[in-house]
């Protein structure tokens, strides 16, 4: 049966799922090919040129977006190459297409797609997404999507470069082409032409979008317009103009309904001054609904703004003051903002005023060295960030903050110590000291009840505190670049701890016992403590341990003998001092595996290896490794095998193909003595990816690797014995993307262009290689071509031969 016939049997919700599965936010590279070979009918074309990575008939935004990795997306073949009842399905729940950055799509592509997706109504394109817009497509777009309420183009869609076969004419959209557009979509609502030159103006059909609520402008020009009125139902204004006047400034006042305000930080008033910076100031305080504000004008003003809920304020060099009545001025605020103001040195007397204000960040201001001694009068303040100040200590009235729920202490080296009554907050839930190198803890730290996440990092006190263990709330602790010297007892109490990371602590050299009686742990990492030499032996009581990571620590000479059957992920370093692995991996739960410095005598004879879900192993052999550790015969359900710093490692087991038969991806990194790979790869159908770097006796390839009829993408690097590549090579229909790095070939085996599928070529540093075959001009497919560093495959115009390439349409030549 055909593969159209098996999809025209699948139920919608199938189609729908198999989609879904195939492109969710992190899928499962391998999981998702499969899929692809086993329903799609063009599998890699759809894979690579558009993921749907959303596609449910509901009310949901439904995105369509392009992958990462493809400079060319041709996404029009996304709905050519599909049966006709998948492109229904398709034409009748998209509503979102989404372009990322500096894809470059044809706009031919783009085109074609929109006239495919009658429901659009999101149209999203990223900065240097695609080719420069113009005035047909504006009006293919009007014509073809009738139901478009926000439409967003990004910077950088103007003008293209030469070798990519663009247009000449820098600004192909014209005033004609907008006023043409806009009386067509009379129902945006949002909307974003970062694209325009600032010499277009905006025709009057601009200002009769009566539904439009959200506009970015990138010039000014706009509101100057007599009809910036009839836009009634603007509530946020973006403007990314170089220049703006107090008189445009002054038209705002005409949109009653603005609620957020955003002016760019390249924005600068002319005239510049401060009796203009006051207009413009006093001008803005006059919208009757503003709540959010992102102004770096100098803040001069005592106009009062009554609903103003949010103020950001950054990187300015005019910034020396805010008003003494800022309460007054702004009685609304909730969140502040002041960044990279340099010369900001202090906040006024009356901050405290500022009763509503939830949130407040002072960051990079390097003037500022003290904060008001009555902060601790905001009776709403929440969230308090203080980052890169030169702050010398903090006022005790901190400590009187009762709503205080988050504090960031963020590299300010000067503080010495926290406020004598910093246990005194008891709402606190969130405490981050990080590159706070003096810093030394209070002891009645373990009066802070309701901590939930604490972070120390960069510190170099010599101690936690001992009622640190009596912070019973606390859910994730990370202890990172510390120099403690011991971790305190009795963290056995941590009834609700759920996260432990502890990470380059060098003098810690013993994790005691009481943590392995942690009732709740489910995550718990211990890395590049390099003094460490003693773990419980047990850990078979965290039975809701999900990972665990034991690595970077060299002096450790005996990992856990017994670890929960709980566990997920497993990360461990058998390094010179460690005799042997745990001796029972009895693990039915786990699904990733990483052992680094890991050689055969560490197995042991009496190890019992039992994974049975095991999806991902990764092995770090030490470095006299010749074989594996252990046989791959009990890995049957394994997908990813990556085989690092494979030094003396001569050979891969001979039955790897008869018994990982599940495999989809494999790595082998820095494998000096490997010479060969051994024939029973050609067994690993359900392979999609093969990665080797850096094998530099690896002189050839199986004849039957063409059985990987999945192989979607072959990377060999810094192999300089392969001189010569398998003709079956060409058999792998499904291959995406061939590199082919600093090796000796000399020639690309014969009928290259049965690659139909091909996207990406590299034979990047192949010095010796003479040529490219005539028929990779045929590979229609092909977006990118690395002919670096291969002097032979030019001619004396330094053009790449055949002739046949260079007239390739979206084709990228790096070289």
């Amino acid at each position: 049966m055909s593969t159209h016939a098996n999809i025209n049997q699948l139920p919608d919700d199938i189609l729908i799922r198999i989609l879904w599965h195939s492109n969710r936010p992190n899928p499962s590279k391998s999981d998702s090919d499969a899929l692809w070979h086993t329903v799609s009918p063009t599998p890699n074309y759809i894979r690579a040129d558009l993921s749907v990575r959303k596609l449910i008939p509901t009310d949901e935004k439904t995105p369509i977006s392009t992958p990462p990795g493809f400079a060319d997306a041709a996404l029009s073949l996304f709905i050519a190459s599909v049966c006709p009842r998948w492109r229904r399905l398709v034409q009748r729940h998209v509503s979102t297409l989404l372009v990322r950055e500096n894809r470059v799509v044809p706009l031919q592509a783009l085109t074609h797609a929109v006239s495919c997706l009658p429901n659009l109504t999101h149209l999203h394109l990223c900065d240097g997404s695609v080719e420069t817009l113009d005035d047909a497509f504006l009006a293919h777009l009007a014509s073809s999507c009738p139901k478009l309420t926000i439409l967003h183009v990004g910077s950088g869609i103007a003008p293209v470069d030469n070798d990519y076969n663009g247009r000449e004419d820098d600004h192909p959209i014209t005033e004609a082409g907008l006023d043409h557009f806009f009386r067509q979509c009379t129902q945006l609502q949002q909307l974003s032409l970062f694209c325009l030159h600032e010499d277009i103006s905006r025709p009057a059909s601009f200002f009769q979008l009566a539904d439009l609520h959200t506009l970015a402008l990138t010039d000014a020009s706009a509101l100057e317009a007599p009809d910036l009125l009839n836009l009634s139902s603007l509530t946020t204004l973006t403007i990314a103009s170089q220049e703006i006047t107090c008189e445009q400034i002054g038209r705002l006042v005409r949109l009653t309904r603005l609620s957020n305000l955003s002016i760019s930080d390249q924005t600068c008033l002319y005239p510049d001054d401060d009796h203009s910076a006051a207009l413009a100031i006093s001008t803005i305080a006059r919208l009757p609904c503003l709540k959010s504000l992102e102004f770096l004008l100098m803040f001069c003003s005592e106009a009062s703004c009554t609903t103003l809920e949010q103020l950001h304020i950054t990187d300015t060099h005019q910034l020396d003051r805010l008003p003494d009545d800022i309460g007054a001025l702004l009685p609304c605020l909730r969140e502040l903002t002041l960044s990279s103001c340099e010369p900001l040195a202090r906040l006024p007397r009356n901050f405290s005023s500022l009763s509503c204000l939830e949130s407040l960040t002072i960051s990079k201001c390097d003037h500022f060295s003290r904060l008001p001694e009555k902060i601790g009068s905001l009776p709403a303040l929440k969230r308090l960030v203080l980052e890169k100040l030169p702050l010398s200590d903090l006022p005790d009235s901190l400590c009187e903050l009762s709503s205080l729920e988050s504090l960031f202490l963020i590299g300010c080296p000067e503080i010495h110590h926290l406020p004598a009554g910093f246990s005194r907050l008891t709402g606190l839930r969130t405490l981050s000291l990080m590159h706070l190198p003096v810093l030394t803890l209070p002891e009645g730290i373990g009066g802070l009840k309701s901590l939930h996440t604490f972070l120390l990092k960069e510190n170099y006190g010599q101690l936690l505190p001992a009622s640190f263990s009596q912070l019973t709330s606390l859910v994730q602790v990370e202890l990172d670049a510390c120099i403690i010297g011991a971790l305190p007892e009795g963290m056995q109490q941590m009834s609700h701890l759920l996260e432990l990371h502890i990470g380059a602590c060098p003098n810690i050299t013993e994790i005691p016992e009481s943590f392995s009686r942690l009732p709740g742990l489910q995550v718990l990492t211990v890395n590049d403590c390099t003094g460490l030499s003693s773990v419980p032996r047990r850990l078979d009581s965290l039975t809701k341990l999900k990972r665990l990571e034991l690595t970077g620590c060299r002096q450790l000479t005996e990992l856990p003998e017994i670890l929960p059957p709980s566990l997920e992920i497993l990360h461990l370093g058998c390094y010179n001092q460690v005799s042997k692995l745990p001796r029972t991996l009895f693990l039915p739960s786990l699904t990733s595996l990483r052992l680094i410095s890991v050689g055969v005598e560490q197995q042991g004879e009496e190890s019992d290896l039992s994974l049975p879900h095991l999806n991902c192993l990764e092995l770090v052999l030490a470095d006299d490794a010749e074989e594996l550790p252990f046989p791959l015969a009990s890995l049957s359900q394994l997908r990813t095998l990556g085989i690092w710093s494979a030094g003396k490692l001569k050979q891969l087991p001979g039955n790897i193909g008869l018994v990982l038969r599940q495999l989809r991806k494999l790595q082998i990194h820095h494998a000096h003595e490997l010479a060969e790979l051994p024939a029973s790869i050609s067994e690993l159908r359900n392979l999609t990816s093969m990665e080797i770097l850096e094998a530099p006796k690896l002189s050839t390839l199986p004849d039957a690797i063409s059985a990987l009829s999945r192989l979607c993408k072959l990377n060999l690097t810094h192999c300089p014995a392969l001189k010569l590549l398998p003709a079956s090579l060409t058999q792998l229909s499904c291959l995406y993307d061939l590199s082919i790095q600093f090796a000796s070939i000399c020639w690309l085996p014969a009928d290259f262009a049965n690659l139909k599928r091909l996207r990406r070529l590299s034979v990047h540093g192949c010095k010796q290689l003479q040529g490219l075959p005539e028929d990779v001009s045929e590979l229609r497919m092909l977006q990118v071509l690395d002919v670096g560093g291969c002097k032979q495959v030019f001619d004396g115009k330094g053009c790449v031969q055949p002739p046949g390439i260079r007239g390739m349409y979206g084709l990228t030549i790096h070289g």
